[in-house]
């Protein structure tokens, strides 16, 4: 009996850890973004979503090579996905007025048109190719495609920008006044750090699915995906808190489309794995189903706030609260239909 509040409370007390280096990466982030004229976009887009999604990279490789389970890679990436979705309710609920006075790149439309590319490659690999058996050896031809798809998201992005924003800092910290040599170096200390955090969280996870007897892609889901994606909740907080909404919108949806790209990593290495990456279960069907609709809510908001005037309106407070409200209920209706047996288990019928 012992091994159940043993192995919830080490794997909190590492998640705690996450998020702690979570926020000082972020505040690094925010740094350079107001010492450099490297873009915003590049900066929470390229570099901070990559760095936040090293939980979801190692987690996914030490899933795949160590544990040799790479079911918890199907719902530790398209989980994270789902949850960072919900990361933009938390910008809509309690940061709307820094939404309506902040600018956002356009670039970000361009990365969500990627996303949905991306989520339409998954479904293919799932439920076309693996049915099918179009694969060579292990190894799925989609998992190509979506390398392909994110490196043309990483070439759109522009990589400096002519003028900065007065992001109209709140909360100076200690780290201010360090040089932008100071600041890089102190990042790659954290960000190694966090991978260290990241593999234990892995093993940890695998020993609370274990214990309380959760299914993989349930339990990489809400364990791994949670637990994973609190970099990039971390940072979303911490950067709206600085003003720097358009960091915090880079950061989360260039988290997702790394995510995809570690995906398709994990399919490379996992000739040893009993089950393939891209094996549906209900779990991962409902997290494409709900990733995409939010995605698509998501998408039609980054619309509004490009291309419409914002003013602080009751009109537009309601729209962004419903926005929110809708993707957090996806996240919920995806925890709670996933503990019902829907008898879809590998959904066969969309191939006909």
């Amino acid at each position: 009996m012992w091994q159940y509040p043993i192995s919830l409370i080490s794997y909190l007390v590492v998640a705690t850890i996450v998020v702690w280096l979570s926020i000082r990466l972020s505040t690094f982030v925010d740094l350079l973004d107001k010492k450099t004229n490297l873009s915003g976009a590049l900066l929470g887009g390229i570099l901070l979503a990559a760095t936040t999604s090293l939980p979801e990279l190692f987690t996914s490789f030490t899933a795949t090579v160590l544990v040799n389970n790479n079911s918890l890679v199907m719902g530790n990436i398209l989980g994270s996905n789902l949850f960072n979705m919900v990361l933009f309710s938390i910008i809509y609920l309690f940061f709307f007025k820094k939404l309506v006075d902040k600018k956002v790149d356009k670039v970000h439309l361009f990365t969500m048109l990627i996303i949905g590319l991306l989520y339409t490659t998954v479904i293919i690999a799932s439920f076309v190719f693996n049915f099918n058996n179009i694969l060579w050896g292990w190894f799925n031809p989609m998992s190509i495609l979506i390398v392909v798809l994110y490196a043309i998201n990483i070439w759109k992005t522009p990589k400096e920008e002519d003028a900065k924003e007065d992001e109209g800092e709140e909360n100076p910290t200690k780290f201010d006044k360090l040089s932008v040599k100071q600041i890089v170096v102190l990042f790659i200390i954290f960000a190694l750090a966090l991978i260290g955090a990241s593999i234990g969280i892995t093993y940890l996870t695998q020993w609370v699915v274990d214990v309380y007897g959760f299914g993989s892609t349930f339990g990489g889901a809400l364990f791994l995906g949670v637990a994973t994606s609190l970099p990039e909740l971390t940072a979303t907080i911490n950067l709206s808190k600085r003003g720097n909404i358009n960091a915090a919108y880079g950061n989360i949806i260039g988290s997702i489309s790394f995510n995809f790209c570690i995906m398709s990593l994990a399919d490379l290495f996992s000739w040893n794995c009993v089950t393939r990456t891209f094996a549906a279960d209900q779990s991962a069907f409902l997290l494409m189903v709900f990733g995409v609709g939010s995605g698509i809510l998501l998408l039609i908001s980054l619309l509004v706030k490009r291309f419409v005037v914002l003013k602080g309106s009751i009109g537009e407070r309601i729209y962004f609260y419903v926005t929110g409200g809708l993707i957090a209920a996806n996240y919920i209706a995806f925890l709670i239909l996933s503990n019902i047996d829907l008898g879809i288990s590998f959904a066969p019928f969309i191939v006909g």
